[in-house]
């Protein structure tokens, strides 16, 4: 799966690193020092987020249905 990282450099605000969000989970930021650890910390942001809705999701199965994991 592709996401989509909005960056802004942190050094337009006077600060230092970078911060990101996601188009398609914008519940998910990442920040970091460098370009590199920011976009890790976003997909790390967003794998956690993806987890969170699997376990909502599982959580309110009914009877007889079932989760599973497909590639998009």
């Amino acid at each position: 799966m592709d996401i989509t990282a909005v960056l802004h450099d942190c050094a337009l605000d006077g600060e230092t690193g970078f911060a990101a969000t996601c188009v398609e989970f914008p519940e998910a930021n990442g920040q970091g020092e460098t370009r590199e650890e920011c976009i890790a910390n976003l997909k790390d942001a967003v794998k956690e987020v993806l987890q969170f809705r699997r376990d909502e999701a599982e959580r309110l199965l009914s009877k007889g249905d079932l989760l599973q994991v497909v590639a998009a």
